[in-house]
């Protein structure tokens, strides 16, 4: 004969416990199901969003133009100009900005030279400037030989004057009053020694815009007081043309 389950012999409430327990457990895994699958999930709801990839930031140029009849120098480069450079200066020997005026005589008839300076950069600058080296004076020796020996003086006898042209005439005068008005007829008052060393600017010379243009006249004559001791010699000035922004 088999044995019967003695069910009496188990403690009350047994099997309901253990059946309490699985459910509980089976709960529990739904329970952690549900969380799990919760996990990264964005809810719905309102955004924007803007993009700004081409963000740029650059630096302007200030570039000088000089042109004396066709003859151009840049401050980049002779002829056509070039790569900027640090110092942004160049050495223009092809123009001359008293002429190359040779062989006057004392009261002749006064020499002019148009300067044209453009900023040819692309940012304003303020008002340009003109600064004078120092004058020296050599023998030309080109005249069979013949040298005065006023070398010491000789800047001294040659008269000049520098005028704004900007706007078509003589308007401002640059030296050697910088006034408003016309420069007078070169004389004794202006002359390359009383340039020397110079620094002439505001207000007599042009503020440039990008691309703008501003004209200046200057005008050159040996002056009347001139002997044989000033005869074939020639004077040097050292002439140097700025813009800053």
């Amino acid at each position: 004969m088999g044995h019967a389950t003695d069910e009496a012999s188990k403690p009350r409430g047994f099997g309901r416990r253990i059946l309490g327990n699985w459910r509980g457990l089976a709960a529990a895994g739904t329970a952690a199901v549900v969380l799990g699958t919760g996990v990264g999930v964005t809810f719905g709801g309102f955004s924007g969003t803007i993009w700004n990839p081409s963000n740029t930031f650059s630096s302007g140029t200030v570039q000088l133009k000089e042109g004396v009849g066709t003859t151009t120098c840049f401050s980049t480069g002779m002829g056509t100009g070039g790569s900027v450079t640090a110092s942004n200066t160049v050495t223009c020997s092809t123009i001359d900005d008293l002429g190359d005026n040779l062989d006057q005589v004392p009261g002749g008839t006064a020499a002019v030279t148009t300067i044209t300076m453009t900023n040819v950069g692309n940012v304003a600058t303020s008002p340009a400037s003109l600064v004078a080296g120092a004058c020296s004076a050599a023998a030309a020796i080109d005249n069979g030989g013949y040298t005065g020996s006023d070398t010491t003086s000789f800047c001294g006898k040659v008269d000049v004057t520098i005028g704004n042209t900007s706007t078509g005439a003589v308007d401002k005068c640059v030296f050697p009053a910088a006034t408003t008005a016309a420069c007078a007829a070169p004389s004794s008052g202006g002359t390359l020694a009383t340039l020397s060393s110079q620094t002439l600017s505001s207000p007599s010379l042009s503020n440039l815009a990008a691309g703008a243009t501003s004209t200046y006249a200057i005008t050159v004559q040996l002056d009347s007081s001139a002997t044989n001791a000033d005869q074939d010699l020639t004077a040097t000035l050292l002439l140097t043309w700025g813009l800053s922004q």
